[in-house]
């Protein structure tokens, strides 16, 4: 009775959207009922005429009935197995078997040195196909992904043509190191801007969360591991993709800072004006600075792809050029990149390949410095009579520079990078399963930043008599991986045994210099013989290391899963005592779903556990850091001679070595309702110990700290995604893809104990024992004083009506460091995603949702401060006429303590309509007269609203003084022959 409820209810979502049509030409009744494997009825099975729109579908007992011609065919489709299509031929009662679809079951995941069958997956692995995402396109992968998988955090810090992003896995554990995830480039550890990576070669990305996954790559995984994967060519026809998209980009939820009058009435008030402000005021001098130094944003991108192959070669091939300009005046990103992707069978044996990218970069020019345009005082000038950009626009201040200064510097940027991966592998014929393969990676990059500031065109340029600065940075790195591995079944057993060898290099070169005091400006960058000064400046880093790699994966029958790693790394930076580091890690699944007890549960098609713990290292520090170095300074000696001599600045350590995490995951994979809805849910617990802190050490020693591994950190959270298929009909398609993940972390100690061995604070530092590491520690806004309130016997008995009100904290009748306490936390409570996409026919159409919750950030726009020359941003101060209880009054000592957070205004908690995309494909028939295998026109929206209250330039910014965030219209169209 209850399996009959759960039809009823889902054949009812099915009616409302389905238009069944049995109007057919040559009338020919077929009836039928449609079963699974069990013989149990599905319900909701579509049944189409082929070549024709006739269709309907089955009912609560599976029983379907139709008019089809005798020389037709039926084609029956249900959501999680394979589709059929049968002849009707003389045959009126046509009854079909359905068979699950394994393909999600049988899907390779990439997990590192290898592949799995997502179904034999025992860690925390999440993937992404960029196709699901390319109606959603940006100039950096990074961006696309915000918010689309559980547990990968990712934060736009900022607005530039470029992109600018920060990202991290789950929680943090990390006080002082890098927390960053490791990124793994077909197969290789990947140094380069993730901005030069061209998303469209793409085949998938996999993010490896929990320790089990990530300790394969020990030393590197403490942060979590983002694999991509490129695009292959298969054997068969020669595909041609061609694709073009255009964006126009413009600033919304611009500041509302100061116009000219408010700023003269305001300063005219609170420190007075100087007569050249009232002669300004008084011409009508009123100059938006950000309409000065921002545009309209214009992009442009080109990808051709060819791709295909014989039976034993097979070759993708690609060329994409993206030219960005950005909403502020000369903020361009270019990027143009040459792609083959080459997989021959030398012999049956023998396999070569190489995965090789030639990229060019360019950042050209100097562009509008925005922050300081905000910060500009509007009743200066940008410009002279005769049009030029005006070197000191305030009289006032002749040390202000122009913010469109930028403009008149000339600059050049060019990255040039080649990175190349190559492989041989042999298949050994004696020994099905074995195989070795040895992967050698090499990058190289260059980059040549060369500027020049005139004598005539820049401020400082005048009173240098020309400055030219040129930074040329090498960078290489190469990689060997040597993989041994043997792969067979032997009846229900399945055994997956790898052994892995690695080395790796990276070294660093920049060779600076900056020239001054030139007899000329038309040489710009090409005079250094001719500067009066010269100040040189280079710098030299090597890392090397060592690693091997043992792992096992064996299942039983499909269903009992378990790995076992054990990786040893050695790492060149780290101390003569310590330079190797051991991780293992182990992991169990169940696929209860194969089980012979579960067969009774009919709305069960999936469920697999997981149980995983492993110790991953950081290895975030610099080359060197356990070497004493030493700093130079210069002197005269007796005879008025310059001499060099050195002094430390940093002290030996030999016993420095990785931070380790050690971490707990347990997780659920699902699947109900035959694939309708899926998803799973991790919890992880992790703990963080040697950590890479400085301590502080007494003077005596020429330095006053020492980096040691001391102190120790917790974290926890859970990660959570459904999928779900609303609706699925023959024309129309709702599909909903939610996900929610929480990480809180905590510090356990920071090598600080008392008397009694217990662990103690680091106030100085903001390090506080069993709260979270990046935390809000400040005195508490508790409104304003009124003229009403008894301030002369309150804990502020020096305050004014108008003045901000600190809460007494403690209770003890005064204000003192005592009532400073945690107001709130830089990591938010959780993170939400919501993704809805409609398919009607050949129209696509997708709205995502990106939120926060639980976040407290510092506003610049909330700083009390004034200086009398920058602008700040409009807002009511508190006067004897609007009594406000929310900021204080105009004068410089209202806020004695210094308050920079004031309620809601600091909560960067916010809702997001990040996506909006609509899809349109031209029919197969069309494209078929047109020769072309497909031809796809696509719109997207992004940033269509906020709600947040915030005050700030944007929740996620890393300042309120920069770019405003933007809204872009993205305009393409892909092309397949």
């Amino acid at each position: 009775m209850q399996k009959k409820k759960k039809s009823l209810i889902l054949l009812f979502l099915l009616l409302i959207t389905t238009t069944v049509i049995n109007a057919q030409t040559n009338k020919n009744p077929i009836n039928g009922t449609v079963t699974d494997e069990s013989g149990e009825p599905l319900v909701g099975v579509t049944i189409t005429v082929v070549g024709q729109n006739a269709g309907t579908i089955t009912d609560i007992d599976g029983h379907y009935a139709i008019d089809a011609p005798a020389s037709s065919s039926l084609s029956f489709t249900y959501m999680g197995f394979k589709t059929q299509t049968i002849p009707i031929g003389t045959n009126h009662v046509i009854n079909v078997v359905m068979k699950e679809d394994s393909q999600v079951l049988d899907e390779v995941v990439v997990i590192g040195y290898g592949v799995q069958k997502r179904r034999d997956v025992t860690g925390s692995v999440m993937s992404v196909k960029p196709a699901d995402l390319e109606n959603m396109p940006n100039v950096n992968i990074v961006q696309s992904l915000q918010g689309k998988l559980p547990g990968l955090n990712i934060v736009n810090t900022g607005t530039s043509a470029e992109g600018s992003t920060k990202m991290r896995i789950r929680a943090q554990n990390s006080i002082n190191a890098d927390a960053g995830p490791l990124i793994v480039l077909d197969g290789i550890q990947y140094e380069g801007f993730l901005s030069e990576i061209n998303p469209n070669d793409i085949e998938s990305i996999e993010v490896l969360k929990d320790a089990s996954s990530a300790a394969i790559y020990g030393a590197r995984a403490a942060g979590g591991v983002l694999l991509i994967t490129s695009k292959k060519g298969a054997s068969g026809k020669t595909h041609v993709a061609f694709n073009s998209t255009i964006g126009i980009t413009n600033i919304i939820q611009r500041p509302d800072m100061m116009d000219a009058t408010q700023f003269y009435n305001f300063k005219k008030e609170r420190t007075g004006v100087s007569s050249f402000e009232t002669e300004q005021f008084e011409k009508g001098v009123n100059t938006d600075w950000l309409d000065h130094a921002m545009r309209t944003g214009i992009s442009q991108e080109y990808n051709l792809a060819v791709s295909g192959g014989a039976d034993k070669t097979r070759y993708y091939i690609s060329g994409n050029v993206s030219q960005v300009k950005g909403v502020a005046k000369n903020d361009e990103f270019n990027r143009y990149i040459l792609r083959l992707n080459l997989d021959t069978e030398v012999t049956s044996w023998l396999k070569y390949g190489t995965n090789t990218i030639l990229g060019y970069h360019d950042r050209p020019g100097e562009k509008a410095n925005i922050s300081n345009a905000m910060k500009m005082n509007p009743l200066t000038s940008p410009y002279d009579e005769n049009g030029n950009i005006k070197l000191q626009p305030n009289i006032d201040d002749m040390g202000v520079t122009n913010p469109l200064e930028g403009l008149n510097i000339q600059k050049e940027d060019v990255a040039r990078s080649i990175n190349t991966i190559n492989y041989l592998q042999i298949d050994f014929p004696f020994l099905k399963g074995l195989s070795f393969k040895t992967i050698g990676g090499y990058n190289f990059r260059s980059r040549l930043i060369e500027t020049y500031k005139s004598s005539t065109a820049t401020l400082e340029g005048k009173s240098k008599k020309g400055v030219a600065t040129v930074n040329n940075q090498y960078k290489q790195d190469w990689s060997i991986e040597n993989i041994l591995n043997y792969n067979h079944q032997f009846g229900v057993h399945g055994l997956d045994l790898t052994g892995v060898y690695t080395s790796r290099e990276y070294v660093t070169k920049y060779h600076d210099n900056t020239g001054v005091g030139f007899i000329g400006d038309y040489m710009t960058y090409y005079q250094f013989k001719l500067a009066t000064t010269l100040t040189p400046s280079d710098t030299y880093n090597k890392e090397t290391a060592l690693s091997q790699l043992f792992r096992i994966n064996y299942n039983y029958d499909g269903t009992y899963l378990f790995t076992f790693s054990l990786r040893r790394d050695g790492f060149s930076s780290f101390g003569a005592n310590n330079k190797y580091g051991t991780f293992p890690s182990v992991a169990l699944g169940w696929n209860m779903e194969r089980e012979s007890f579960m067969k009774s549960i009919d709305w069960l098609d999936r469920s697999k556990l997981r149980l995983s713990y492993g110790e991953n290292g950081n290895q975030a520090i610099n080359a060197y850091e356990t070497m004493p170095t030493m700093s130079n300074e210069y002197y005269l000696n007796n005879e008025g001679t310059t001499l060099v001599g050195f002094y430390p600045n940093k002290l030996a350590d030999p016993t420095l070595s990785w931070e380790t995490t050690r971490q707990f995951n347990v997780g659920w994979d699902y699947s109900f309702l035959k694939g309708r809805l899926f998803g799973s849910f991790d919890a992880f617990f992790a703990n963080t110990f040697d950590l890479l802190l400085y301590k502080k050490i007494p003077q005596i020693n020429g330095v006053n700290s020492i980096r040691q591994n001391i102190g120790k950190t917790e974290s926890r959270g859970f990660e959570f995604s459904l999928s779900t298929l609303n609706i699925k009909t023959d024309d129309f398609t709702w599909r909903t893809d939610f996900n929610i993940s929480q990480s809180k972390n905590k510090i356990v100690d920071v090598g600080l104990f008392d008397e009694d061995g217990k662990a103690v604070d680091n106030v100085a530092s903001r390090w506080f024992i069993g709260e979270p590491i990046g935390i809000i520690y400040s005195y508490e806004f508790d409104g304003i004083w009124q003229e009403t309130d008894d301030i002369l016997n309150s804990h502020m008995p020096e305050a004014r009506p108008g003045d901000v009100k600190v809460k007494d904290h403690n209770g003890d009748g005064k204000i003192t460091t005592d009532d400073m306490h945690i107001i709130g936390r830089k990591d938010p409570d959780y993170r939400i995603g919501l993704m809805n996409t409609f398919t009607y026919k050949d129209i696509t159409l997708s709205f995502f949702f990106n939120a926060v919750h639980g976040i407290t950030r510092y506003t610049e726009y909330m700083n009390t401060y004034f200086d009398g020359k920058a602008n700040i941003r409009q807002r009511e101060w508190w006067t004897p006429e609007n009594k406000l209880n929310t900021y204080p009054a105009n004068r410089d000592d209202s806020n004695p303590y210094g308050l920079n957070y004031f309620g809601k205004t600091n909560d960067a908690s916010y809702i997001r309509l990040s996506d909006i995309s609509l899809g349109y494909s031209l029919p197969k028939s069309i494209t078929a007269k047109l020769g072309i295998s497909k031809l796809e026109l696509f719109g997207n929206v992004k940033n269509i609203f906020t709600l947040t209250d915030y005050i700030g330039l944007d929740p996620e910014f890393d300042s309120d003084y920069g770019v405003p965030q933007t809204r872009t219209f993205l305009f393409g169209f892909r092309l397949g022959l």
